[in-house]
């Protein structure tokens, strides 16, 4: 008798310990997802004083740019995969480096040159973090 609640508290402690984790952690349900490729439609929203032709997506990790055609771009991608708004290749002049942003179907990148992108990027995640 005495092993079989011995055995009943641990299969209840490994499964508490596991929904714990499940629910806790959401970067272990990330993992676990299903990688699909799916298509992206970026959109640019350009509060620069630069023309829309100034900016690319790139993705970071590889080798792929796309440009925006009248503030859009579409591409196909994996779905664990980041986008990054940076500033065109073939114009030195300009240098914009954008935050990693993951993947939605829909995206909207904004191109703020007042504001460093990745000061955005730290003050929304602590803003997300310390929300009531």
């Amino acid at each position: 008798m005495n092993f079989f609640i011995k055995s009943i508290f641990l299969i209840v402690g490994i499964s508490i310990i596991g929904l714990m984790l499940w629910f806790g952690m959401p970067n272990i349900q990330q993992v676990l997802k299903p990688v699909k490729v799916i298509s992206v439609t970026i959109t640019l929203n350009n509060k620069c004083s630069f023309d829309n032709d100034s900016f690319v997506v790139a993705v970071p990790g590889t080798n792929l740019i796309f440009p925006f055609k009248k503030g859009v771009a579409r591409l196909m991608l994996k779905s664990d995969r980041k986008v990054q708004l940076l500033s065109n290749p073939k114009y030195k002049a300009v240098r914009y480096v954008g935050i990693h942003v993951p993947v939605e179907p829909k995206m909207i990148l904004e191109a703020d040159c007042s504001t460093s992108p990745r000061l955005k990027g730290i003050f929304g995640s602590m803003k997300n973090q310390f929300k009531n």
